[in-house]
């Protein structure tokens, strides 16, 4: 009986030095995860360049099924779409909306944005009417090291190019469906 008890004694778990061992090696692994998880300011960029794009395609879309115009501005740090109030007004869409006013996240901004070849700054509305061609829009979204230019034609398609380094364009690559 001498030696089973002597077994015993010797398997009694984890003494505090591995214990302490395991729960460093978790926090650090854990760490490196969510450090790789973080999006990056390019990713962030590439994200709402591509949600942008796809809203203006939207609105376009839905003014001409709706018959009601609807709007669009760059804002300092972001972006809105409008709509008009029973007022004849132009107001926001509510925060509810897919058309809510948006912020970008990061160090992510508008770089230039043209309506119809002529520069248009912060505040100001771009309109997609109900009838007839929608205006041309181009709007640069840059963030890290990479910037996403948005081109829209009289039909309301917006394209999606990525400009790493602000001179070559990967115009192959299309980043929207539109």
């Amino acid at each position: 009986m001498e030696p089973v008890a002597s077994a015993r004694r010797g398997k009694r778990g984890f003494t505090l030095i591995e214990v302490i061992i395991a729960v460093a090696v978790a926090a650090v692994l854990s760490s490196m995860l969510l450090l790789a998880a973080m999006p990056t300011d390019a990713s962030r960029a590439h994200e709402e360049a591509r949600r942008l794009a796809a809203l203006l395609e939207l609105a376009s879309t839905e003014a001409r099924a709706a018959g009601q115009s609807l709007a669009w501005s760059p804002e300092r740090g972001g972006y809105a779409f409008w709509q008009r109030g029973a007022d004849g007004e132009w107001a926001r869409f509510p925060d509810t909306s897919i058309f809510r006013p948006r912020l970008f996240s990061g160090q992510t901004a508008f770089g230039a944005v043209l309506a119809d070849a002529r520069e248009l700054p912060p505040g100001e509305r771009i309109e997609f009417p109900a009838y007839g061609s929608q205006p041309l829009i181009e709007a640069t979204i840059a963030g890290g090291n990479a910037r996403f230019t948005l081109r829209g034609g009289i039909l309301g398609r917006i394209s999606l190019q990525r400009t790493a380094d602000g001179s070559r364009s990967d115009a192959g690559a299309r980043l929207h469906a539109g």
